[in-house]
């Protein structure tokens, strides 16, 4: 199939622009193309390849937004505070709830551990009453399922537990949800918004943003291999869904810092077989949260959380890094005696936090817009698990202003249906051979990133996408530099 020049948008006219195609820009077009909004979603890359392809893949139970970072005993002088992490992790849980509903297909289930070492900051009776508290805001839809063991008996019902080491007071013990493949979260959700009426168009650079009379005017540059051109778009109001790159859009913002980076980075390593499937959360030696995820036969440990300023595309993963979480996992697991020979790659990915008079916040996400600039929306703060909300609450804004027209979207968000794979990479929007593997298939997520198909897929692709054989070379060096540049291996 061949794609369409870009100059095919050229003067065409729109409700709603959202830029970004992450999880929050995908369910953005969603929403607004469900309510009858005509809308154009549009990313400089592929669909979901930025920070939404780097996350924790875990749908959180939202004890930690309940966690202040003051001391406990100011916590009762901070009712506003405390009400406003109340209403969040209701929120939180609601959409968790929302998406074992409507995702059950990209979901897996665990059980996990939750370890009481003495001298923690919250005391065990704290915890136990945060887990039923956030179990109690979702009204018990989706149970956690938590319950706190004696250490012999957790040791007995699990060899994760039993290997833990001390000081320890006991084991809490909880069921939860991961991503199977947060990527195809963004691809499913992305085409159907686009069967729901959304035009698509990847692999498309907002250059400029400018204010004509009452609407919007977007230029977009062709960024996809072997093709040119420039198209400039109208619309009424434009979404800036770019996530850690929303201050970077041109023309996008006020010129105010809306988000500040928080790096994290994530090392994938082979634990002992009586460990597969289970996991762990708690806290480093430096107070920061600390986990063990499994991840098929392995698990993958960290994060960091380190705050930056740099071009998300130029963060990298550091040795130094590498170094701390495994650091971690051998203070946690003292039998395991992790070394860097049990790395199988480790990446990062930068979380796009909100500021409040120029400091990081975790609460709440927000839809901004500067009177200065009306109709131009920037969403911040969101996460996967929070990407559906986020999404309403812009839709809510659109509808405020250009008025209601249809009802919201519901149903199950399906995983891609058995097709043969040259069929998937025509109408599933493929532009690059990375595309197929990482973010269409479940190869990129295998221990060797994809390698081992990346030959056979290439020429599926070709045959396809019509790539010529010089074309074909070119996106396998391409696939070999992304892999290069998204993962680090020992």
């Amino acid at each position: 199939m061949t794609r369409k020049t870009i100059e095919t948008l050229h003067d065409t006219d729109y409700d709603t622009i959202v830029i970004g195609a992450g999880a929050v820009g995908c369910a953005t077009a969603c929403q607004l193309a469900a309510r009858g909004f005509r809308t154009l979603l549009v990313d400089r890359g592929d669909f979901g390849a930025g920070t939404s392809s780097r996350s924790s893949r875990m749908l959180y139970s939202g004890l930690g937004y309940l966690a202040a970072r003051y001391p406990l005993w100011q916590m009762p002088f901070r009712p506003a505070d405390m009400i406003r992490r109340l209403l969040y992790t209701r929120e939180v849980m609601r959409c968790r709830a929302e998406l074992v509903r409507d995702m059950p297909g990209h979901l897996t289930k665990h059980r996990f551990h939750y370890p009481f070492r003495r001298g923690d900051r919250y005391p065990p009776w704290l915890v136990d009453l945060g887990f039923r508290l956030v179990e109690a805001l979702d009204g018990w839809r989706v149970p956690l399922a938590y319950r706190r063991l004696a250490l012999a008996q957790a040791a007995a019902d699990s060899a994760m537990a039993a290997a833990l080491g001390g000081p320890l007071r006991g084991v809490g013990v909880f069921e939860e949800y991961m991503y199977a493949w947060p990527e195809r979260i963004c691809v499913d959700t992305a085409l159907d918004a686009e069967r729901r009426g959304a035009t698509i168009r990847t692999y498309a650079e907002v250059t400029a943003i400018a204010r004509e009379g009452e609407d919007w005017v977007v230029t977009l540059e062709e960024r996809a291999p072997e093709m040119q051109g420039r198209a400039q778009v109208r619309a009424r109001m434009v979404v800036n869904a770019a996530g850690p790159w929303i201050d970077r859009v041109p023309g996008g913002g006020s010129g105010r810092r809306r988000v500040i980076g928080i790096k994290g980075v994530n090392v994938m390593v082979r634990l002992p077989e009586a460990f597969r499937g289970q996991g762990l959360e708690a806290f480093s030696r430096k107070g920061e949260p600390y986990y063990v995820f499994p991840w098929r036969d392995f698990h993958f440990i960290g994060p960091t959380e380190t705050e930056v300023t740099a071009n998300p595309d130029d963060i990298r993963v550091e040795e130094a890094e590498v170094d701390y979480i495994l650091g971690e996992a051998n203070h946690l697991f003292p039998g395991l005696q992790l070394t860097r020979a049990d790395v199988l790659h480790c990446w990062c990915g930068v979380r796009p936090t909100s500021t409040r008079d120029g400091r990081t916040t975790s609460l709440p996400v927000e839809v901004a817009e500067d009177p200065a600039m009306p109709g131009l929306l920037a969403v911040t703060g969101s996460t996967i698990m929070l990407h559906r909300h986020a999404a309403r609450q812009v839709a809510r804004r659109v509808e405020r202003r250009l008025g209601k027209r249809g009802p919201a979207p519901e149903g199950i968000i399906s995983p891609p249906q058995d097709q043969g794979i040259g069929q998937m990479a025509a109408a599933e929007h493929v532009v690059r051979l990375a595309d197929l593997i990482r973010r269409r298939l479940p190869d990129g997520l295998e221990p060797d990133l994809g390698r081992a198909r990346a030959e056979a897929l290439s020429r599926i692709a070709a045959a396809s996408l019509g790539w010529s054989e010089a074309r074909r070379q070119d996106e396998l060096r391409h696939f070999e530099e992304d892999t290069a540049r998204v993962y680090r291996q020992p």
